[in-house]
């Protein structure tokens, strides 16, 4: 006996119920776990995280989560980047993971609406110690034959801070190569990062005024001798620290290749390879220095 076309119709409708029911929980829960994904307290979830996590508590980025950093504007971006957070997970549930674990973050997630995208208006701004500082030369320029990147300067070498300005990259690319004593030669010179000092300064029995000197000419290394400590090398030995494949070491000869890949193809900071450059002035004739018992000078 053939079914009545109103009982089919009760029969699929008593089918969709369930199906809806089960389309409505399943979607909660893909966007329950799409939630717990983009949450810090899943990345504080894993031990090797930790450190960054702490950092990330006590800096001036807190009360942003870690994927607006970490998570590039755009949804086909996004889910390349939870892909590869996944494969993370994996490589940690496989115990294959590296307990120093690095990732990049593009100048789109700092410059996007709502976080630094008027940072180029900005102009000159000051840094600590009246330093001079401005965003736009620097990303919008080449700057020694390469494309900087935010994290070129925000980035996090020490343990401990977070996408904090390191100095050290600073002093590296401005001072590398330029000489010492009265042959230094900075880029952009002392001026363009110092203003002289105001009003005069007692130097023992003799008054000083550095504008007076500025005037007629005096370059600054003709008086502030030995203020850069260091030369910056990049040794061999520092690629072992990511690298252990043959055909990746034997590029180390080639300068420009290793720059390219590094600077401008990856957000790799500076001082991943090359050694701490130091800009301080020295300590005052007769005062101890840090290894006789004194305190550092001061950065």
């Amino acid at each position: 006996m053939n079914d009545h076309p109103k009982r089919r119709w009760w029969r699929g409708r008593g089918l969709l119920v369930p199906l809806a029911i089960a389309l409505v929980v399943g979607g909660a829960a893909l966007v329950g776990l799409w939630e717990m994904s983009t949450s810090p307290l899943l990345c504080n979830s894993c031990h090797i995280m930790k450190p960054y996590v702490e950092a990330w508590k006590t800096s001036k980025h807190s009360n942003v989560t870690c994927v607006q950093c970490h998570y590039p504007p755009g949804f086909r971006d996004t889910i390349w980047v939870k892909y590869q957070a996944l494969a993370q997970v994996v490589k940690w549930a496989t115990q294959t993971y590296s307990s120093k674990p690095f990732a990049e973050v593009e100048d789109a997630s700092c410059l996007r609406s709502g976080c630094h995208e008027r940072r180029l208006l900005d102009g000159k701004v000051v840094f600590k110690r009246d330093i001079i500082f401005d965003h736009r030369p620097h990303l919008e320029e080449v700057r020694r034959g390469r494309q900087l990147r935010c994290t070129s300067c925000h980035s996090q070498i020490v343990v401990g801070t977070h996408i904090e300005v390191t100095e050290s990259t600073c002093f590296l690319c401005h001072f590398k190569g330029m000489k010492t004593g009265r042959e230094l030669t900075p880029i952009a010179g002392c001026t363009g990062c110092h203003q002289p000092p105001k009003g005069d300064i007692l130097v023992g029995s003799i008054r000083f005024n550095h504008a007076d000197v500025m005037r007629r000419g005096v370059a600054c290394q003709k008086c502030h001798l030995n203020v850069v400590q260091g030369e910056g090398e990049a040794p061999r030995e520092r690629c072992f620290t990511c690298h252990n494949q043959p055909e990746k070491l034997q590029r180390y000869p080639d300068t420009p290749f290793i720059h390219d890949f590094h600077v401008a193809g990856h957000n790799i900071e500076c001082a991943r390879c090359h050694t701490e450059i130091r800009h301080r002035l020295p300590p005052p004739i007769g005062l101890p220095t840090a290894g006789e018992g004194g305190s550092p000078p001061r950065t």
